[in-house]
């Protein structure tokens, strides 16, 4: 009798054993990685980055009085952080086209914070002759809770949220500007449910937390 019953725990305990072992573990960093990889969610995730005219063909002076030719030429980036203090602008010697009578470049100030100015990669696509990238927001995902009654072998529930939080530059600049179903993602307590294949979890669907 007392044989018959520990056979019995112990085929339950190895069981038990069995099916855990065949569970895959799921953490936060799971649910992170599997966010960040899902197509729509990763733009979300992407900095949002404006671009400063740093050279340009324009005159100089029609940078500060809303030209419209100087928002083309001088982009409207270069005049609220000129009016903030963080560059100055500067005549520099006529370009070789004759044609140009002189053009312009930004100076940063020492109350700019030039770590925050990138190089731009290509400046063939734009009217600038250079200028420079700022990032103006950054995001990040958050994983709230991951409820145990909703994990399976291959499958679980967790609830995250995405934030944006705008840089020294943005706050200069007044960006990011979101969209509609931007503005809805960001900030907003969503559920998503996620599918262990392939080796790693993946993100298969996500809503708004009810």
């Amino acid at each position: 009798m007392h044989r018959h019953i520990a056979t019995r725990f112990a085929l339950g305990a190895l069981l038990t054993a069995l099916a855990t072992g065949c569970q895959h573990s799921f953490t936060k960093e799971d649910a992170a990685a599997a966010i960040e990889r899902h197509e729509a969610l990763h733009r979300l995730l992407l900095p949002d980055t404006e671009r400063v005219a740093r050279e340009t063909v324009t005159n100089c002076r029609a940078l500060y009085v809303g030209d419209t030719v100087a928002a083309v030429a001088g982009d409207s980036a270069w005049i609220l952080l000129s009016s903030a203090g963080w560059m100055d602008l500067a005549d520099v010697d006529a370009p070789s086209d004759a044609r140009q009578k002189k053009h312009c470049r930004a100076v940063l100030t020492s109350k700019a914070d030039k770590a925050a100015f990138k190089d731009g990669q290509d400046a063939t696509t734009t009217p600038w002759a250079s200028y420079w990238v700022v990032e103006t927001a950054h995001a990040k995902v958050e994983v709230l809770d991951i409820p145990d009654d909703a994990r399976t072998r291959n499958s679980a529930i967790a609830n995250f949220q995405i934030a944006q939080d705008p840089t020294t530059v943005g706050g200069v600049l007044h960006r990011p500007r979101w969209s509609e179903e931007e503005a809805r993602l960001y900030g907003s307590a969503l559920t998503g449910r996620f599918r262990y294949s392939d080796g790693a979890w993946q993100l298969e669907s996500f809503e708004e937390k009810k």
